[in-house]
């Protein structure tokens, strides 16, 4: 710990902490890494009673007692150092602003304190830990960039791009600036920006992108201001294009880093495989977006996200995750060859468990809003619509979750559903009609409109036909899923009528040494299914590693 602070803790008799024990004790083992001292500029507002000021000053604190190489330095709005750093908004904290321009506007709680400490470490070592290639793009940057990440508490895919964007100004201190801004704090920003979903990218003042995006994305938006959707339109940019990192040799891929991918990695590792898991987003799928779980055995009730943390700190002491790593292609051949957005893999076996992603209405004014008040994940965007009127359609368990997590944050939630009984389990049907969160009834959504953002919404009654519009500020849609299974179905993988695998009872697919596990096969899609067949899949590529079943047909 910090002798300096913890002196001057007991001279003002201060002994409590923010972080409980456990996680104080990971920090220590965390902050082995640093090798600079790292002095975080904290800047508070003139509220004494807001509590954002309190976590920020608290939580800064904590990790100077934690490392004698953190130095905290605590300033108001007024002062010369607000000034010299041009310093607005409190509270703020600037992470060593003599070397780089990284900056938290608002407090870094939630989701955002994992991309402050990664801050930390980056401006300790002074290392971007970038790719060769994105580093050798950077190094051909001439023009200033200033990348502003905006961001809420509950988001788990923000952190991710935060990280993004601090890595360049790490790596280019003398041209990148990066800020992550916690939207929900700083609305009026949020606003000015048209921000309707998070991780929303800014960079120069141009929206960039909607949505958590792999490094070399990032970097190359940062290098040409272009668009997301422009560069997803272009066919090719070979300036641009991210080189292969070389080739390696395993003998299980596992694709997805879900609770059956990660279950996979552990059971595959554990029998002996060389194996490694690859993720295009961040670890936890559709689990790690669900506010809480109530029906994961051993845990009466735990935040998705912490569950799938849990399974990740557990998979990590047996098998490497590669996050942020889409795959392209699979190629099967004598051996397969599991092609991903930074390298290629060679290896005897593959379980894909890509699990499933939202499904859409098909609505006019849903693709062109999505982003700017249409939504799929209450958890990522809920906190930017407190006191708003938001709409969510679906009649489900994940639409039941989703009205009563945005309900408690605050928001006006009404749910509409095109039958006439919910279908969700009976305890989250009680407990919608105790929160008297109303429902339409036998009513099916027609349009989203709104120039810039939602503004309202047009509903057909489907027994009349009667066509009624609705003002609201946000629509959340969770209408089901649909199986990200084309990487299986383009090297002739079957698949029923709605795109699910099909496996057998040894999630066998009909190629031989291709598994699938978890919501990608449907059927029961549960947690404790997607971990069930994900150890059924591991132990089945383990056993036909060395009894091939094709073999003695």
């Amino acid at each position: 710990m910090n002798p300096d602070i913890e002196e001057e803790n007991r001279k003002e008799g201060y002994d409590d902490w923010l972080l409980p024990e456990e996680t104080r004790e990971m920090l220590v083992e965390m902050f082995q890494e640093l090798k600079d001292d790292v002095n975080l500029e904290v800047f508070l507002n003139d509220d004494n009673e807001d509590p954002f000021n309190q976590l920020t000053y608290q939580f800064t604190r904590d990790l100077a007692r934690i490392s004698e190489k953190i130095k905290v330095n605590v300033n108001d709005l007024k002062g010369g150092s607000a000034e010299k750093f041009h310093v607005e908004r409190g509270p703020s904290v600037l992470i060593s602003p003599e070397k780089y321009s990284i900056r938290f506007t608002g407090a870094p709680a939630g989701e955002e304190g994992k991309s402050f400490l990664k801050g930390l470490i980056l401006a300790s070592t002074g290392d971007s830990e970038l790719e060769v290639a994105q580093r050798k793009l950077l190094a051909e940057l001439n023009e200033k960039r200033q990348a502003m990440i905006f961001v809420t508490p509950g988001c788990p895919y923000c952190p991710g791009q935060v990280v993004n964007a601090f890595r360049a100004a790490v790596e280019r201190p003398d041209l990148v600036k990066a800020e992550c801004i916690e939207a929900s704090g700083n609305i009026d920003l949020a606003r000015k920006y048209n921000v309707g979903a998070v991780p929303h990218t800014v960079i120069n003042g141009i929206t960039t992108s909607r949505g958590l995006e792999p490094e070399d994305r990032f970097i190359e938006e940062l290098i040409t201001l272009e668009l997301e959707e422009d560069m997803k339109k272009a066919k090719a940019k070979p300036s641009l294009k991210v080189p292969e990192s070389g080739t390696e040799d395993v003998e299980l891929v596992i694709i997805g880093a879900g609770p059956a991918g990660i279950t996979a990695g552990i059971y595959a590792v554990r029998s002996g495989m060389k194996a490694v898991i690859i993720e295009k987003d961040n670890v936890g799928g559709q689990v790690a977006l669900t506010p809480v779980v109530e029906n994961y055995p051993g845990f009466k009730n735990i935040p998705g996200k912490n569950l799938m943390d849990i399974l990740k700190a557990q998979a990590l002491d047996y098998v490497p995750i590669l996050e942020n790593e889409g795959i392209e292609e699979i190629k099967v051949g004598k051996r397969i060859e599991v092609i991903s957005s930074k390298r290629r893999f060679l290896c005897d076996s593959v379980i894909v468990a890509t699990g499933a992603e939202h499904r859409k209405l098909g609505v006019k004014g849903e693709e062109r809003l999505s982003g700017r008040g249409v939504s799929y994940c209450a958890t990522c965007d809920g906190y930017l619509y407190r006191g708003k009127k938001v709409l969510v359609v679906g009649g489900g368990d994940s639409a039941l979750t989703d009205s009563l997590y945005l309900n408690s944050l605050g928001a006006k939630v009404r749910i509409v559903h095109r039958r006439d009984e919910l279908r969700g389990q009976s305890y989250l049907r009680e407990s919608i009609e105790r929160e008297n969160i109303p429902v339409i009834w036998n009513s099916v959504v027609k349009r989203i409109g709104g120039k810039d953002k939602v503004k309202g919404i047009e509903l057909e009654d489907t027994s009349s036909g009667a066509i009624k519009k609705m003002s609201v500020d946000a629509v959340f849609i969770s209408v089901g899923y649909n199986p990200n299974s084309q990487l299986l179905q383009d090297i002739g993988v079957k698949v029923n009528e709605y795109g699910f695998v099909q496996v057998g009872r040894r999630c066998r697919t009909n190629i031989p040494r291709i598994y699938a596990a978890g919501d990608i096969t449907g059927g029961v899609r549960q947690i404790v299914t997607a971990v069930s067949e994900g150890a059924t899949a591991a132990l089945s590529a383990y056993e036909n590693l060395h009894n091939p079943y094709w073999k003695s047909r």
